[in-house]
């Protein structure tokens, strides 16, 4: 299972390196097997939750998504 990091910085490494993982995968896509194709398409659907996870950490370290939150714990964002 992908889990959620806490820190927007951690998500955003998480969802890069993963999508370099998913290029990889891709490379010579034209000679790929149907096993070949099964398994881009998991890492796809797999960075789509990288994506959320994301988008979410994102939305929560924002003044709009972090409403109430102090100074200080937006200060502690680190990207």
């Amino acid at each position: 299972m992908i889990e959620k990091k806490e820190l927007l910085s951690e998500n955003l490494k998480d969802f890069m390196d993963y999508s370099v993982d998913v290029l990889n995968a891709m490379d010579g896509a034209p000679e790929h097997s149907v096993e070949q194709q099964d398994a881009v398409n998991v890492k796809i659907q797999n960075l789509k939750i990288y994506l959320n996870h994301l988008e979410a950490s994102y939305n929560e370290n924002t003044p709009r998504g972090n409403a109430g939150a102090s100074a200080t714990e937006i200060a502690d964002i680190v990207l």
